[in-house]
């Protein structure tokens, strides 16, 4: 394909990489959690524990809560292994495949229903 395996495709191929690691590493340092909307605030809580980790406040809290219980550490480590596959770690599969986990953990994509034999 024109345009790839260029130099300065490399070069930028390589940046991602390394970007994507610093990404990986804060994603493993944060603890799952859940967005609470049960009572009167939106909590986000520590996913096993339940403690609360942050109360959201004001007119944008719901839409913060929606993007936290979207973007949580599973959808973060997803999008951290796409950029590191872009980073030269992997081919047009191996990215397509990383692409669509990241769209599933984001709760953009249906996962696939399992084959069950009849």
């Amino acid at each position: 394909m024109a345009g790839q395996n260029t130099e300065p495709d490399r070069l930028v191929r390589k940046r991602i990489a390394v970007l994507a690691d610093q990404w990986r590493a804060q994603a493993r340092g944060v603890p799952a959690w859940v967005v609470d909307t049960r009572g009167d605030e939106i909590v986000v809580r520590e996913f096993t524990g339940g403690d609360a980790l942050a109360t959201l406040h004001g007119p944008w809290a719901p839409a913060v809560g929606r993007y936290l219980a979207a973007m949580d550490p599973d959808a973060g480590r997803s999008l951290a292994e796409l950029l590191w596959r872009i980073g030269g770690h992997g081919g047009s599969l191996d990215i397509r495949d990383a692409a669509v986990k990241l769209l599933r953990s984001l709760g953009l994509e249906e996962s696939p229903a399992r084959y069950r034999p009849t």
